[in-house]
């Protein structure tokens, strides 16, 4: 597994770094605290840095040889130091850092360690750099794969529409505006009719001398706009916090649909999601299946232990659909009942995937750290027939069976008559 090394001398900011990294960085991490040690972790086999935080100055090589050191290495570093001076600064990034962060309190070791953290989620990233200059290509290609994201490099527009339909996970598109074939305010039109602004960013370049490039860019549809040549720093941090408001908004469009409670999808975006798939099922004329399962007495289980137990149990029950139902949609459904969309198997296999749940379910005991609780469920399920009308229609046919469960003595599976 890839680490992270950091490279530091003063105990104090040591501290200070291990705790932030334990508490917030996503991936493991050594120490070293002088030049020696350092290499004595980067030259171990074993171990497997993809990044490095520097201190500049340390006990036995004062004058930054730490970093020819990890770069050396082919380990992306990030400066870290005390000495805020332009000519030395200048110096580390012609050598190829990523960054130079000055240490000057607690939020400057926050900013490294959330960088970090983004570097490794870029990781898994594509971006499309498009530009008809081979030097500028490269250029900002390298600056790119610097900040590990995988590059596709293309000479012009159309190419970048072929690329994003031959990678449809590509998640950043950095263009040119001046190219053949296609300019690159052309291309972004042509994606922003499919592709908004808000879930794959865009960043125009160009070295034209237009005062109104930037605002055309903007307005049709860039997230942002720099003007070439630019300078390194700024480069990179309009890439990152470009990419940074897309998570963000992804973060809040996720926490929209989810349940607070138990984390599952919510009832909204079960029918919204829900819709999409039965109208695909009918179009393919597929399989599906909807699933209703609520928990037997619950009413009790909060009389008897209190809501606060009932919580818990719903998050645990939770869990244990997200394991059994991982590749489906699941989502609360209201109260005690969930709601599962199974695509694709047969009536025979979802029966023996919904009775195996419900008898790991009879057969856990639910601890909700006040006591060891047992429950059962009942199910209800409804497959797609080829006179289906609706999802809608179907969920009632679910719910119909999932009452005739709970008749005959509950815990069991009950299919719709079809």
């Amino acid at each position: 597994m890839s680490k992270l090394l950091i490279i530091e001398d003063s105990q104090l900011i040591r501290k200070i770094i291990n705790h932030l990294a334990t508490s917030q960085l996503n991936c493991e991490f050594d120490f070293a605290c002088d030049l020696a040690e350092a290499k004595g972790l980067i030259d171990n086999p074993g171990n497997d840095y993809f990044m490095a935080l520097a201190d500049l100055h340390l006990p036995d090589a004062p004058n930054g040889e730490v970093v020819k050191l990890t770069l050396d290495a082919g380990i992306s570093t990030i400066v870290l130091t005390a000495s805020l001076n332009e000519e030395l600064r200048d110096k580390m990034l012609k050598m190829g850092v990523l960054d130079y962060i000055f240490k000057e309190n607690r939020d400057s070791y926050v900013t490294a360690i959330k960088f970090v953290n983004t570097l490794l989620l870029n990781r898994d990233i594509k971006v499309i750099v498009a530009d008809d200059s081979p030097s500028l290509r490269a250029y900002v290609s390298a600056q790119m794969s610097s900040l590990l994201y995988q590059v596709i490099e293309v000479e012009h527009g159309l190419a970048a529409l072929q690329a994003l339909k031959d990678n449809p996970e590509v998640g950043l598109l950095v263009t040119d505006y001046n190219m053949p074939e296609m300019n690159g305010i052309e291309l972004i039109r042509s994606i922003r009719q499919e592709r908004s602004r808000e879930d794959f960013p865009i960043i125009g370049l160009s070295s034209l001398k237009d005062p109104t490039l930037s605002a055309r860019f903007i307005k049709h549809g860039a997230n942002d706009f720099l003007p070439t040549p630019f300078i390194q720093e700024e480069f990179q941090w309009r890439i990152l916090k470009a990419m940074e408001q897309i998570m963000l908004i992804a973060e809040i469009r996720d926490a929209a649909n989810r349940d607070y409670l138990t984390k599952l999808y919510n009832r909204r975006y079960f029918f919204h999601n829900g819709e999409d798939s039965f109208n695909q099922a009918v179009k393919d004329n597929s399989r599906l299946t909807v699933a209703l399962l609520d928990i037997d007495y619950f009413k009790k289980i909060n009389d008897n232990y209190g809501h606060d137990s009932g919580d818990a149990v719903l998050k645990l029950l939770a869990e244990k659909l997200r394991y059994w139902f991982k590749d489906m949609t699941v989502a609360r459904y209201g109260g005690e009942e969930f709601i599962i969309l199974i695509p694709g198997l047969s009536q025979e296999q979802t029966d023996k995937i919904l009775n195996t749940f419900r008898v790991d379910i009879a057969e856990s005991e639910f601890d909700t750290s006040k006591e060891v609780i047992n429950l059962s469920v009942s199910i209800g399920a409804a497959t797609r027939a080829a006179d289906s009308k609706s999802l809608e229609a179907m969920i009632n046919e679910a719910d119909i069976a999932l009452y005739q469960a709970k008749e005959a003595g509950r815990n069991q599976v009950v299919w719709q008559k079809n």
